[in-house]
């Protein structure tokens, strides 16, 4: 009989021997992270906005307030979605991290109704012009392009000004489209109705997929009927395969509308594709960490083998690679294309210190990772592999801010990063102690489900 460890076969959690995480202090964690990120967000927040009422400074940090919740929006909105996505494609492929990664998924999804409602200040904030950090909100505020015709280059400039004035020559051009449809009443994509309106059918549609997973999900966790397990899991592998075009169809959308609009003139055709796997990292390694944390105890104990866990840190090396070469590929595509309604989105982020945070997100986002997760040790290591799924929720949060915030200027009291900071510490503790509480209503490991996973023999070092 062989006695590689990762040739041992996946049993059921005994019966009586399930103890449950530390509830209480996770509980706990999420509580004081919610607490201490609102007092540093509306601190920092009306430190900025002590500034003199009417002045520029004051203006910008209204802008910068409602920047920095949309911030902790996106980015903690990534697991719930991520999650929605992740749970379609495990139930398409039938993989093993499908399965033991189910559970922490299916909480996050059973938390939209929360996004829902921290959907509102989102509205309120692009409701107010001089909050909303979107310029299609007021532009009827905006100057047309001939009215300052200084904007445009001349001779006597060097070549980046010229590219810089050509660029934004362009951007209010599309401002004053924007005003002309305003003013014709002509409310289309861009325009607050279509803010709300679009919001709500992207919510109704993520909810409806929420809804029949959970509830196939929770039929497909009986022990003692084993046709209605089969007839759920059935009907979820039907439904996934639509759901991930809906998944795609709507990301775009979502992307466009909240991320990509903030920016007077920025399209980008890979900017949905890079949001996506944003939150396919951010889920995939939330929850992987927690399944290290959780993986010597049972259920979860009795089901976990070295070869899961090599194919988790793989398929999180995989999700990074992509993330590379969409992100690469969208900066290539606009040095190629040199189009100056588009140049002015890398110009504001290569310049100050968004310069160094460009040169963070390349070594640390795209190398550091990539050279960690080649090594076999490091994925069959659930201490370093559990260090690395943390790592690399931390760069996402940095490379949501880098979407986000270089959109206003940076003036106050305080520096733009701390609220930044605070909200993202305070929307996910908030968020945390929903998912908590859902992920605490179903067993970690579904042990109707353990028969699923493979058992062929995986030798550790072949």
């Amino acid at each position: 009989m062989s006695t590689d460890p990762a040739a041992t076969p996946a049993a059921p959690p005994p019966s009586g021997s399930t103890p449950e995480p530390n509830w209480p202090s996770y509980t706990r964690y999420a509580a004081v992270s919610a607490v201490a990120g609102i007092i540093i967000y509306l601190v920092a927040g009306f430190a900025n906005l002590s500034a003199a009422p009417g002045s520029e400074a004051h203006e910008i940090a209204k802008k910068r307030f409602a920047l920095a919740y949309l911030t902790g929006y996106i980015y903690w909105f990534s697991l719930p979605l991520g999650g929605l996505a992740l749970l379609m494609i495990g139930y398409l492929v039938k993989a093993s991290w499908g399965l033991l990664l189910r559970r922490p998924m299916e909480a996050a999804i059973r938390t939209l109704p929360l996004w829902v409602l921290l959907f509102i200040p989102m509205i309120i904030f692009a409701s107010n012009e001089h909050y909303s950090p979107y310029f299609w909100t007021a532009p009827e505020k905006a100057h047309a392009p001939e009215d300052h015709g200084s904007v445009m280059p001349d001779a006597s400039m060097n070549k980046r000004e010229q590219t810089i004035r050509a660029g934004q020559a362009m951007i209010d051009r599309a401002i004053h489209h924007e005003r002309e449809l305003r003013q014709r009443g002509n409310f289309h994509f861009l325009s607050l109705p279509a803010f709300i309106g679009v919001g709500v059918v992207l919510f109704a549609i993520w909810g409806a997929l929420a809804f029949f997973l959970n509830k196939w999900g929770k039929e497909a966790s009986d022990e003692t009927n084993t046709a209605k397990v089969d007839a759920a899991l059935f009907r979820m592998e039907r439904l996934s395969g639509p759901g991930i075009i809906l998944y795609a169809i709507t990301i775009t959308a979502a992307s466009t509308q909240w991320v990509m609009s903030l920016e007077p003139g920025w399209a980008s055709t890979m900017f949905p594709v890079i949001f996506a796997m944003n939150q396919f990292l951010t889920a995939f390694g939330f929850c992987l960490a927690l399944l290290l944390l959780w993986a010597s105890q049972p259920p979860l104990r009795n089901a976990m083998r070295p070869k899961f866990q090599l194919d988790m840190g793989t398929l999180l090396l995989a999700f990074t690679l992509f993330w590379s070469y969409t992100s690469f590929s969208q900066f290539m595509l606009v040095w190629i294309g040199n189009l100056p309604e588009e140049i002015p989105f890398f110009l504001r982020r290569s310049a100050g210190g968004w310069y160094y945070v460009s040169a963070v997100l390349i070594a640390f986002h795209f190398a550091l990772p990539f050279l960690l997760l080649l090594f076999r040790d490091i994925k069959l290591h659930p201490v370093r592999l559990r260090v690395v799924a943390v790592y690399l929720l931390i760069i996402c949060a940095v490379d949501v801010m880098w979407w986000i915030a270089p959109s206003a200027p940076h003036e106050g009291n305080f520096p733009f990063w701390v609220m930044d900071l605070g909200a993202i510490m305070g929307i996910g503790g908030i968020w945390g102690l929903a998912w908590v509480w859902q992920l605490k209503q179903r067993p970690l490991l579904p042990a109707s489900q353990v028969f699923l996973l493979p058992e062929g023999h995986h030798h550790e070092h072949h």
